[in-house]
């Protein structure tokens, strides 16, 4: 589907129920405004289901409707092809605190076509990768370890612990810095149209809402 693609791409996040763009999103839509501006225009989806709805009602002609539509599109994405030869998306990096064990300068957070990764910032000198992990800042409220941020193959965000294996922490809700006034454990977020906080113990029953 379009949302599975766009997540993949990682062109979106999901953000609770909504999705919202990235960087890498951000920067393609531009890039497609410039060099497919009819594609992308919102009257174009409205022209090409009039122009479906008379092929299948049999007033158009699907043969000649495909030839009316590719003649255009196959010029505009030849010359897009060819002005853009050599153009590389250059994304915002982020630099890291922590240090390239090859070479000790600091690392950075690079987003590469299988997503977000850590690169020296020594490169091209030093070409060290490395698997880069996302930790929301909390503390895992059954071992203590540090909350990382993961994502399904669709892009839903879920949160895991640092110590896995070993601990089997696992939330939808994300783990939060605070801690519930009545028993002291991590309280967690629940998104969507009325967010809230609530507490993470089984039965403490503490929770409250988002503007509180």
């Amino acid at each position: 589907t379009t949302i599975s693609t766009i997540l993949a791409r990682e062109y979106v996040v999901r953000d609770g129920r909504a999705l919202k763009p990235t960087e890498l999103g951000e920067t393609v839509t531009k890039l497609m405004k410039e060099r497919f501006p009819k594609i992308v225009n919102v009257k174009f989806t409205a022209q090409v289901e009039n122009d479906l709805d008379g092929v299948q009602s049999g007033k158009t002609d699907w043969v000649q409707q495909l030839h009316h539509f590719y003649g255009d599109f196959d010029q505009t994405l030849k010359t897009a092809k060819e002005e853009m030869k050599g153009v590389k998306i250059q994304l915002k990096e982020d630099m890291t605190d922590i240090k390239c064990e090859k070479c000790g300068r600091p690392m950075v957070i690079k987003t590469g076509r299988y997503g977000k990764f850590l690169a020296c910032s020594g490169y091209p000198e030093c070409k060290n990768t490395k698997k880069y992990v996302e930790y929301n800042g909390a503390v895992c409220p059954k071992c203590g370890g540090r909350v990382v941020v993961k994502r399904t193959k669709k892009g839903r965000v879920f949160y895991g612990c640092s110590n896995y294996p070993k601990c089997d922490f696992i939330s939808w809700d994300e783990p939060t810095k605070e801690l519930c006034p009545k028993c002291g454990k991590t309280l967690l977020k629940k998104r969507g149209k009325h967010p809230k906080y609530y507490c993470v113990t089984p039965g403490c029953g503490y929770e409250k809402q988002e503007d509180e």
